[in-house]
């Protein structure tokens, strides 16, 4: 299958974001507040993993909720709101990683956890820092080349913890889809990370 698995749902009837953005569109400014709160330390846990620097971290925060209210008119309820917001947090992200240079990037995206906070780099020996800096930065490199859709696969299953139902969830793609996408994903890293690293393979989520 390729990048037009179908649906598991036509639409996300329960989820309270979509509410919330419905109600930004209709100029309700206290729901838009609402989804800074609910959503912000999502984004900005997503971007610190992705960007390894609390400071862009923050800034793809603030450009994602501006662009997110910029689009409001054009907003239509047809996926799960966490995708759509994360997939602004993730073209930011890759936007940003591609004006840098990549040995810039740090921390780990096999931290446990949602919303990890920043690691102490004090608390590293500095060879092994740079040694995992480097792959990390190699990491986020390889990342950012995948499709849209397989990008955020990989950033929900790997940096946010998500299964295959969630991560379907998210995407609005059925549990085999999802499976499908991201081993597409992991294999074209496998193939641009040959002999630096082995993506993780199906574990049967």
């Amino acid at each position: 299958m390729g990048e037009s698995e179908r649906t598991a749902e036509d639409g996300p009837p329960d989820d309270p974001d979509v509410a919330l953005m419905l109600r930004v569109q209709a100029g309700d400014e206290g729901a838009f507040r609402l989804l800074v709160e609910r959503n912000g330390r999502r984004v900005l846990s997503l971007a610190y993993r992705y960007l390894g620097e609390r400071s862009a971290a923050e800034d793809v925060v603030q450009e994602t909720f501006l662009k997110l209210y910029q689009a409001r008119d054009r907003y239509r309820p047809d996926a799960r709101f966490g995708s759509y917001l994360l997939r602004i947090a993730s073209n930011l992200c890759v936007s940003k990683l591609r004006k840098r240079r990549p040995l810039s990037l740090s921390a780990g995206d096999d931290d446990e956890g949602r919303g990890a906070e920043p690691e102490d780099e004090r608390a590293r020996a500095p060879d092994d820092a740079l040694a995992r800096d480097e792959l990390h930065a190699k990491v986020r490199a390889a990342v950012a080349q995948l499709p849209e859709r397989q990008r955020l696969a990989i950033l929900l299953n790997k940096f946010e913890g998500l299964d295959y139902k969630e991560v379907g969830e998210q995407l609005g793609l059925t549990v085999p889809a999802t499976k499908s996408l991201l081993h597409r994903a992991r294999m074209a890293l496998k193939d641009v990370l040959a002999g630096d690293v082995e993506p993780e393979e199906e574990e049967g989520q």
